[in-house]
């Protein structure tokens, strides 16, 4: 007895049994008297959420009025054409914007309330003849939008109103420049259009009143005109409706005939079918337009009722018979593979990974069983590939010529490759977590989640060191790996090569200087025995030789810079002043290339303390750059402003961009990012490097943006002097 009672079969089939007798007697109870109870309230409730379908719908058609007037009116160039009567600008601007909106007509006013531009989708022309020229002067909504008034629901207005179109319902709106109104934009939807979506949408028939009960559209009869005087209400119905629904405890926008001080639900036979129909209050913006009501067909009601309460009583009877039948049956069938699903997991549990439960079914406990079996397989399978995995790995990094060392999130090291090993045994005059630390310092790791690579100089040995988080799928940090490599001899050659090309610098200006002083005195010393020609072979030979000097002397600063030995000449200066002078040596071959371009600085004069010939070289690097870049028509932009206590100069262009994946190295020396039209200009790469370097020398510093076919910007920063107007003031106190 006690057997009989535990299993898991008897816990299922008693249960079971319980509940289908209770559920199968409340069951049918309650559904027949449902069906044939309250068919009639579920066809009225639907008629309810109808009715919400189309007060929602009808706001939604208002926000996406309020769009395309928030659109239109924002968008650029039209307050401009509305405030001038430019209406062949707002015939190219306006048509483009309204092509996919779901506005059917849209018309500008001036601020005189005149029609200044129309555009119609219903009558299939964008020029809208029909609007022109209509005073809109006196309608109430349009004066109220023009004279700026606002109330709480803010400065937008709704408006009903006839058109050539037909009846269309308007929303308005003010059209704003510089925060005064200069006429006024009315985007509208039509009346016939609006009722046959809100039928869509509802999925019932709709028909929109005026107040005075006059049907304005209507998809019954599939909005035929003979359908009017049939659907038409009396005046004193629009008063009923409102009252009755602000007598409703729930206020709904619709009711349904469900107590005697509700709106009672009317009647009427269109083509043969019985519809019933439910009225509510149209109303956008806190302002009510008339009645809407939403009809369904009701003549199956009764015939389905009757049907329906047959066909349940006779499902329920034999469905009952037959959930005794299959407990039974279902309940043992249920239990025998349950067994068997315990044992096995059990087994797998203290790791015997070799176990199946072989169990064959085509029901859920067959899934599962094959689900178990096909889990243990992969993860045995698994297990083994994890093991084979790890070796390769291991295998794998100890091979790489390069040390590789990987710390966890307290930068301790976990693991690390030999080649790292015998890296750190060279370096070990410190301990091995001070070596770590002085890497970690190098690399800025310690603060630094980013991809990261530093040359770092340790003990006289010259490492590459590139740093980069690890994270799990989800994006978590779990520690850092650390690639080294000893790159000593090749820190080596590019000092010598620095050497070389400092040292040549300086041998090649000793004969530059004779060809320049004996061209000089050529010139002084002619006395008219020269011709023509020859007076302009000695003036490309001297322009040559100056250019020539002015390379070389920046080949040396450049070493200068490399080796860390560049002096600056600081003076104090108005950086306004500066930017506007060295603009107008570059404005004559911006404006020959046809670029359009633009300068803003402040009316403050901004004192900096900086070395005012270094600071022009590296400016002009970066406008030459953009003169180069940017293409016929295209634009050159400098803007100057102040934060706090640095001033910031941004030079940005419409030219080709620079991509991604050269970005990192753009401020490289001799690096040039990889596209047509880089081969086409003459240049090694040395400018944005001196840019940079020479921004950094005076404290400040410079980045980019960029996006190929957008431009670039490049974004500069220097310190302004302060201490000198500390002082100023104090002495003026």
């Amino acid at each position: 007895m006690k057997r009989l009672f535990s299993g898991i079969g008897s816990k299922i089939v008693l249960p079971y049994l319980l509940l289908t007798l209770t559920v199968a007697g409340i069951g049918a109870f309650v559904v027949v008297n449902l069906v044939t109870g309250t068919l009639h309230e579920r066809f009225n409730n639907q008629l309810l959420d109808s009715g919400r379908v189309v007060a929602e719908s009808m706001v939604r058609y208002e926000e996406d009025r309020l769009a395309v007037l928030r659109q239109v009116s924002n968008t650029e160039g039209v307050p401009e054409s509305v405030a001038n009567q430019n209406e062949s600008q707002l015939n190219l601007l306006v048509p483009q914007i309204m092509a996919n909106s779901p506005t059917d007509v849209l018309i500008l006013l001036d601020k005189n309330g005149r029609s200044l531009f129309a555009w119609d989708r219903l009558s299939g022309s964008q020029t809208a003849v029909a609007y022109k020229d209509i005073d809109f002067a006196q309608v109430e909504d349009v004066e109220l939008v023009l004279s700026d008034f606002a109330d709480e629901f803010g400065d937008k207005r709704a408006l009903l109103a006839e058109t050539p179109s037909g009846t269309v319902l308007f929303t308005l709106g003010p059209v704003l420049l510089n925060d005064e109104v200069v006429g006024a934009v009315m985007v509208g939807t039509a009346v016939r259009s609006m009722v046959y979506v809100l039928t869509e949408n509802a999925v019932a028939r709709v028909t929109l009143y005026r107040h005075n009960g006059e049907v304005i559209g209507t998809t019954l009869g599939n909005g035929r005109d003979n359908m009017t005087e049939l659907l038409n209400e009396s005046p004193e119905q629009y008063a009923t409706v409102i009252n009755l629904l602000a007598e409703s405890p729930n206020r709904y926008q619709v009711v349904a005939e469900q107590a005697d001080t509700q709106v009672p639900l009317r009647r009427v036979e269109v083509l043969n079918q019985e519809y019933q129909l439910a009225f509510g209050d149209w109303r956008l913006r806190n302002e009510s337009f008339g009645l809407f009501s939403v009809a369904l067909p009701s003549n199956f009601i009764v015939s389905a009722a009757a049907t329906s309460r047959n066909l349940l009583n006779v499902v329920f009877t034999l469905a009952t018979i037959a959930v005794f039948m299959i407990g039974f049956w279902v309940a043992r069938s249920i239990a025998t593979p349950l067994n068997r699903l315990v044992d096995v997991t059990t087994d797998v549990t203290e790791g015997n990974l070799s176990q199946r439960t072989g169990i064959l079914r085509n029901d859920e406990i067959g899934a599962l069983a094959l689900s178990f079996d096909t889990m243990t397989e992969r993860l045995d399978e698994r297990n083994r590939q994890l093991v084979a995995q790890k070796s390769e790995l291991i295998a794998i990094l100890n091979s790489i010529a390069d040390g590789v060392i990987v710390l966890d999130n307290e930068h301790n090291m976990v693991k690390s490759n030999p080649a790292a090993a015998r890296m750190i045994e060279d370096l070990m005059s410190d301990s091995s977590a001070v070596l770590l630390q002085k890497l970690l310092s190098a690399t800025n790791m310690a603060v630094d989640s980013d991809e990261n690579t530093r040359r770092v100089d340790l003990n006289g040995r010259v490492l590459s060191v590139s740093s980069a988080p690890l994270k799990t799928p989800e994006g978590s940090p779990i520690g850092t790996v650390m690639v080294l490599r000893d790159i000593t001899r090749t820190a080596e050659a590019e000092s010598l090569k620095d050497d070389f090309i400092t040292n040549m610098s300086h041998e090649l200006r000793t004969p530059l200087t004779v060809v320049k002083v004996y061209t000089d005195m050529l010139k002084r010393s002619a006395n008219g025995s020269l011709n023509e020609q020859q007076y302009v072979f000695l003036e490309k030979i001297a322009k040559s030789g100056g250019e020539l000097e002015e390379h070389i002397q920046k080949m040396i600063s450049i070493s200068e810079m490399q080796a860390g030995t560049l002096s600056l000449k600081k003076e104090e200066f108005s950086f306004t002043t500066f930017i506007c002078n060295l603009v107008e040596e570059w404005r004559e071959q911006i404006e020959a290339k046809g670029i359009f371009f633009l300068l803003q600085t402040p009316k403050d004069e901004l004192p900096v303390l900086a070395d005012a010939g270094r600071l022009h070289w590296a400016i002009s690097n970066l406008i030459e750059n953009a003169l180069d870049y940017t293409t016929e028509k295209g634009s050159i932009q400098l803007t100057v402003h102040k934060e706090g206590k640095q001033v910031y100069l941004e030079i940005s262009d419409s030219g080709i961009g620079i991509p991604h994946s050269d970005q990192p190295y753009i401020f490289e020396r001799f690096f040039r990012a990889k596209n047509d039209v880089n081969f086409a200009k003459r240049g090694i790469g040395l400018g944005l490097f001196i840019a940079r370097e020479i921004f950094e020398l005076h404290g400040g510093r410079i980045r980019l943006e960029s996006k190929v076919g957008v431009g670039s910007s490049f974004h500069c920063e220097l310190p302004l002097l302060v201490e000198t107007a500390v002082i100023e003031e104090l002495v003026a106190q």
